[in-house]
């Protein structure tokens, strides 16, 4: 037993200037999981989760505030796209929080800069646990102004982009559907038993819900971690990976409350709630986890 406890988990997997990127990448990952542990990165994890909660409606309402100066945008595009990153169990509350945010008409002007103060609790909660990840790197005056007053409107934009590109994306892919090459392609995959591979990797929903996580995690790494220098190719391979992972978090907990509501739809419901909970603390972890990497593949080029 004491041999056990002399073992440095850190002495393994070690990140070298020299080697092979993709051997440094996933010794990056490898030892941002050991520090979410060691250095208590899940304390900001419980942090943003909460401040999510908190500040979900305020930040409807100030979506809907937004989106009202846009003739031709609806609230409810901004809606589907916000419901991708959610488990199904989050229906029924988000629909309350829509049918909320919609009566907008009592808070005026001052209601209207409170509610938006209390929505940027996710963005400076975000940032500052991203500070913390960096090892308390020092940040701009201007790079956190940047994020207290222009993390919703540029929120905002992202989400309507993110819609366009999920309508395009549908159509590419049920226009490729449509093809008789296509078709000559699911027999090949179907005499090899691996159909199911294909229908999954193209699922219209699976993909759009992807391509949801990959941008705004992109935008994450790309604007709100406090970089020295940025590297695009560090930023676009955490995000692929760190998406995906975000992906499989989603529908795994998915599937769970599926198979608890069949269970016993009672404690079904309950657990979904729980699950939720969990659900978004293991996502800002995974988050977090991807920046430690940014954090490690940065100072190797520093070094």
């Amino acid at each position: 037993m004491r041999y056990f406890h002399k073992i440095n988990p850190y002495r393994f997997f070690k990140i070298r200037k020299g080697k092979p990127f993709l051997k440094n990448f996933f010794s990056s990952f490898y030892r941002a999981f050991l520090d979410y542990f060691k250095v208590g990165f899940g304390y900001h994890s419980a942090a943003i989760s909460y401040f999510t909660l908190m500040s979900f409606f305020p930040l409807l309402v100030v979506l809907t505030v937004l989106i009202s100066f846009l003739a031709d945008i609806n609230i409810q595009v901004i809606l589907e796209v916000l419901q991708r990153f959610f488990p199904s169990v989050t229906q029924e509350f988000l629909d309350l929080l829509v049918t909320l945010s919609s009566k907008r008409a009592f808070f005026g002007i001052i209601g209207t800069i409170i509610v938006f103060y209390f929505a940027t609790g996710i963005f400076t909660s975000l940032h500052e646990a991203l500070v913390y990840v960096f090892d308390g790197r020092e940040v701009s005056i201007k790079k956190t102004a940047f994020v207290y007053i222009f993390g919703i409107p540029v929120f905002t934009v992202a989400l309507i982009i993110i819609y366009i590109i999920g309508l395009v994306i549908s159509s590419i892919l049920e226009t490729i559907k449509s093809f008789a090459l296509w078709k000559y392609l699911e027999e090949i995959f179907d005499v090899v038993h691996l159909k199911f591979l294909l229908d999954t990797a193209t699922n219209i929903t699976n993909v759009v819900h992807y391509i949801t996580f990959f941008i705004i995690i992109f935008l994450i790494y790309r604007y709100l971690t406090p970089l020295i220098r940025v590297n695009i190719r560090n930023i676009l391979w955490a995000t692929v990976f760190i998406s995906f992972i975000l992906f499989l978090l989603k529908t795994g907990f998915n599937n769970y409350i599926i198979i608890a509501s069949k269970t016993n739809p009672i404690y079904g419901t309950l657990s979904g709630i729980f699950a939720f909970l969990a659900w978004l603390y293991m996502s800002f972890g995974a988050i977090l986890i991807g920046a430690r990497m940014l954090f490690y593949l940065e100072n190797i080029e520093e070094s």
